[in-house]
């Protein structure tokens, strides 16, 4: 990489990050070109240069902030083959997730009814967890509700409440873990 390359790199980088900071702070609408710029240690001639929109920012501000949040991927079943196994599993990465998150989530719900482009980005992270919910259910998806039930009970807002009411993400996630697998458990007899 020439020496031009790694500057234009190392500016988009700093840029990248100083938007990421805000957004958790103010939330992208909250967040002006000239707050990037200071924080960056950029002239404001240099952010609309390299992100003239929000169409621009949004979408690498999101990439980058999804590679240090590490959202889960169907990695984190690999080898597991009970239901009980593969559900506590995934509400503990999904749970341990939110608690990367927290700074952005609550915002971004809020300003992504005014960025189309941040609803768009929004969604396709939504139908990913669907899909996820799917596989970690498996058969049991079919089941009435069972897959309503695991996407309700492992929704930001449920982690934050039960956070915010003294249990750890931890103790959070085991408890959510018991509930749907209590539940499955007793569909299961019922029927």
């Amino acid at each position: 990489m020439t020496r031009r390359a790694a500057a234009n790199a190392e500016t988009r980088r700093r840029i990248v990050d100083a938007a990421i900071a805000l957004h958790a702070e103010r939330g992208i609408l909250g967040t002006s070109w000239p707050d990037i710029a200071k924080r960056a240690d950029v002239a404001l001639g240099t952010v609309y240069r390299y992100f003239p929109s929000l169409d621009q920012l949004v979408p690498a501000c999101t990439s980058e902030n999804a590679a240090r949040v590490r959202p889960p991927g169907a990695g984190i079943l690999v080898g597991l083959t009970r239901p009980a196994e593969r559900i506590g599993r995934f509400v503990q990465e999904l749970f341990a997730f939110y608690g990367r998150s927290a700074p952005w989530t609550p915002r971004a719900s809020v300003d992504r009814h005014q960025l189309p482009i941040l609803d768009s980005i929004l969604k396709r992270r939504e139908a990913g967890l669907r899909a996820l919910v799917e596989e970690t259910l498996g058969p049991l998806q079919r089941r009435r509700h069972a897959l309503d039930a695991a996407l309700a009970l492992t929704d930001f807002g449920v982690w934050r409440s039960l956070t915010r009411s003294g249990l750890s993400t931890q103790a959070a996630a085991r408890l959510i873990t018991e509930v749907l697998v209590t539940w499955l458990n007793r569909r299961s007899q019922t029927r």
